[in-house]
């Protein structure tokens, strides 16, 4: 698994990066419909969060079942516009750098463990993990797009 793990630091960083290309002031712009690259940040932490906690429970349970989160709600229940981007961005470092810390230190069999959705469908921690950092991937590239549209 040492090619996830430094996936996992490398799209870190990539992430970290898209973010600082944006000046403060421009951190709340976005084209009409679109996010402005605040509320990217936000809702990468709070999906950050959440995928931290499957981790744990999957390591720590024997076959949990798998809380959803439905984060089309999130930027209006947890008021991203009120927000501050350094917090959120101080989560999303020290997040990664505990899951990273964590799964450093499991054992193979450990990747194998699993969790079910409520739908029924069971996702290994290696699966979940491979998923997530796709998500933060996708959420880099469209911090970079919108750079070039605003």
């Amino acid at each position: 698994m040492s090619s996830v793990l430094e996936n996992f630091q490398k799209h870190t960083a990539e992430f970290l990066d898209a973010v600082a290309l944006f000046a403060d002031r421009e951190r709340s712009l976005a084209p009409e419909g679109e996010w402005s690259a605040s509320y990217i940040v936000h809702h990468t932490s709070d999906c950050e969060l959440h995928f931290a906690t499957r981790y744990l429970f999957i390591l720590g349970s024997e076959n949990p079942a798998m809380a959803f989160f439905d984060e089309d709600r999130y930027p209006e229940a947890l008021h991203y516009e009120k927000r501050t981007v350094a917090k959120s961005l101080a989560s999303i470092v020290g997040l990664r750098a505990m899951v990273l810390e964590i799964l450093s230190a499991i054992s193979d069999e450990a990747w194998s463990r699993r969790t079910t959705a409520e739908d029924g469908t069971q996702y290994s921690l290696g699966d979940l993990v491979a998923r997530a950092d796709e998500h933060l991937v996708a959420h880099t590239e469209q911090l970079i797009a919108l750079k070039s549209q605003i």
